[in-house]
């Protein structure tokens, strides 16, 4: 399996037939970060009762996708261990799931580290109501729009929520 026929599958919203793309192409492939990456969010958004349900997943893949995406993080960060990937995505997931601590300064220093990863910036800016890393947001936004993955169709949802909720609201007519 080619990462180009998982990538078409995840920007298809293929929930299923991505993961089997991307699962395949860790077979031949077990160091492809992109790979990796991407198929650990699209299962830990496949636990989505949202996802699952608008996606209509088989409850044994629900529940495949949230035993496998914790084996994959766990894995890939003794992989990769100094991924900013993999580090993100672990302390982001760790804290939407299970409220486990994830501060503002962690997603900084990421970016200050490695300033071409962007996605600590839709946290940042997710978590100061769009007040921090506005340009890097908008930035990664634009990324996540030429390649609609998971990935990136979660990370776009965070930051055009951000955007929504900035925009003045219009009042009803009296």
């Amino acid at each position: 399996m080619r990462l180009v026929e998982a990538l078409a599958a995840d920007r298809q919203g293929r929930i299923q037939d991505a993961a089997a793309a991307y699962e395949g192409v860790l077979l031949s492939t077990p160091n492809d970060l992109t790979a990796t990456v991407n198929l650990v969010v699209l299962y830990w958004q496949a636990t989505d009762f949202g996802v699952s349900a608008t996606k209509r997943l088989p409850p044994a893949f629900v529940a495949s996708a949230g035993r496998r995406f914790r084996e994959l993080l766990e894995a890939a960060q003794k992989r990769f261990p100094n991924q900013p990937e993999l580090l993100f995505w672990a302390r982001y997931i760790a804290w939407a799931d299970l409220g486990d601590p994830f501060e503002p300064a962690e997603c900084r220093e990421l970016l200050c580290h490695h300033p071409e990863y962007l996605e600590p910036a839709f946290a940042l800016f997710s978590r100061s109501d769009g007040t921090e890393a506005e340009a890097e947001a908008m930035k990664l936004l634009d990324r996540c729009s030429e390649t609609p993955t998971a990935r990136c169709r979660y990370v776009a949802s965070v930051i055009n929520g951000v955007l929504k909720r900035r925009r003045p609201r219009k009042s009803a007519p009296p």
